[in-house]
Parts: structure tokens; C-alpha cells; sequence
């Protein structure tokens, strides 16, 4: 399920650090007015050994906006509209209740809007292949220890051969933390347009994150499509990154 929320700026405009992803993550979490399920989310998730998911994403900041380079800013103006996607009824549920609730004004980063307008997207999946566009940068990654004893982190490129294999083995991971059971069937992701523009370096609290826009060729069950249509493909998409439209 799918959460499409427009907003309007109160004072003409909406000022945000490039880097807001923690920001949105915030409004998220604080509009859960359930403290028991946000703790749940927050601290603990659904889990696979060590791995946590927390099963939902959500997209940039879609509008009419100015970036100013020197002060790392991103000015919207007017109409801004943000999707938020889970697999948790629950979640989405909740969300739409208080944006709903809470129509007249809300804060992101200490910053008046308005809800203009809230809507549930439950699109119909009966395809085996899809033709997607990012709607947030999708990341995936490795950590391992170098021989001096420090960690380091390398994020793939979708033109990387293994790029395809880590992002179906997420999407594993996450399939059986929640349903408990391997997914039947394998999941593939095939870059069709990839520019170099479309490279997108971003930090969340501090961690340099590498990801990337841009379409791929999607292609699983219907059932698992679905599954990471409400999760996001990659790693971190509580975080803002792996939600995707389908396109065709």
C-alpha cells in the first residue's frame, strides 16, 4: 500500500538542507500515534538474525524547488507531494489518519504546512515485469574489514555484475523477516537507463550514502513485486532510498 500526501507551504516557501531524508524519517515516525507500534518500528523492526527491517520507504520531495549550492539548500515552492509506501496495513493506516487529523498544519524542520490533499494508492500487480523509475535513489552495499582492522563500505553501481544479486538478497532477507519463509521465486533488476547524472551522493546522520535514480527492467512474481513495491528495492529504505513507480 501507498500513501500520497500533498502539502502546501504556509510561508511561501520550504527551506531544507540537501540532505532531508532524516527530516521526513522524523515526521514519519512522530506521526504514529500508537507509541508501542513506532517503538516496535523504530527499535526493533522485523528481523533476520541480525538484520532489522523496518518494511516501508518513502520518496524525495516532488515540486517546483531552487537549489542553492553554496548554502547546501533545497527551496520549494508552493505544492510539495511525498509518497510513503509499506507492506503494514497498520502503517500506512495511521499515517493517513493523522495527516488527515491534522490537515491545517504540520512542521518539517520547524516549518509550517498544510495538508492539501491525502490519498491511498493500492495499484493493481498481475505482471511479471515491469518497467520502474526510482522515486528515491536506490542503494545497495558491502561493509567489510580492511587488513589494518578498519571497516569499509563499497556501494555498487547497477552496472556492477553483482548489483542484481545484493539487491535480490535483501529483498530475501526482508521477505523472510516478515513472512518467516523464503520467497518461490527469483527477483531480478536490470538497469535501462542509467546516466551518470543520475549518481546521487547523499549523507543520512552522517553516513556517506551512494545510490542512484534512474529506470531498471523489475521482474519477479506479481505477488513479490508487490512486496518491495510497499518495501522499497535495496538497502535502507527507511531511510529514504529504493521507492519506485511503475512506469510500464
Amino acid at each position: 500500500m501507498r500513501l500520497t500526501v500533498q502539502f502546501q507551504t504556509i510561508h511561501e516557501s520550504l527551506v531544507l538542507p540537501l540532505n532531508y531524508q532524516g527530516y521526513l524519517q522524523s515526521l514519519l515516525y512522530r506521526s504514529l500515534r500508537d507509541p508501542s507500534f513506532s517503538s516496535f518500528l523504530h527499535d526493533k523492526g522485523f528481523q533476520k538474525g541480525k538484520r532489522s527491517f523496518k518494511l516501508f520507504t518513502f520518496s524525495r520531495l516532488f515540486g517546483d524547488h531552487t537549489i542553492n549550492r553554496k548554502e547546501k539548500t533545497i527551496k520549494y515552492h508552493q505544492t510539495i507531494t511525498w509518497h510513503i509506501g509499506s507492506v503494514l496495513p497498520k502503517l500506512i493506516q495511521m499515517l493517513g489518519e493523522y495527516f488527515l487529523l491534522h490537515g491545517e498544519e504540520i512542521l518539517l524542520n520547524g516549518q509550517s504546512l498544510q495538508i492539501v490533499k491525502v490519498e491511498v494508492d493500492n495499484v493493481e500487480i498481475n505482471e511479471q515485469s515491469y518497467v520502474i523509475e526510482m522515486l528515491s535513489p536506490i542503494t545497495v552495499y558491502s561493509t567489510y574489514e580492511q587488513t589494518d582492522g578498519t571497516k569499509k563500505t563499497h556501494f555498487f553501481s547497477p552496472y556492477d555484475e553483482v548489483f542484481s544479486t545484493m539487491v535480490e538478497n535483501n529483498f530475501c532477507n526482508k521477505y523472510e523477516a516478515y513472512y518467516g519463509k523464503k520467497p518461490t521465486t527469483r527477483l531480478t533488476l536490470t538497469p535501462i537507463e542509467i546516466k551518470p547524472n543520475y549518481k546521487v551522493v547523499t549523507t543520512f546522520k552522517g553516513f556517506r550514502i551512494t545510490a542512484w535514480q534512474g529506470r531498471f527492467q523489475l521482474t519477479s512474481s506479481p505477488e513479490q513485486i508487490k512486496f518491495v513495491y510497499g518495501t522499497g528495492l535495496g538497502s535502507r529504505n527507511s531511510q529514504g532510498f529504493g521507492m519506485f513507480r511503475i512506469i510500464e
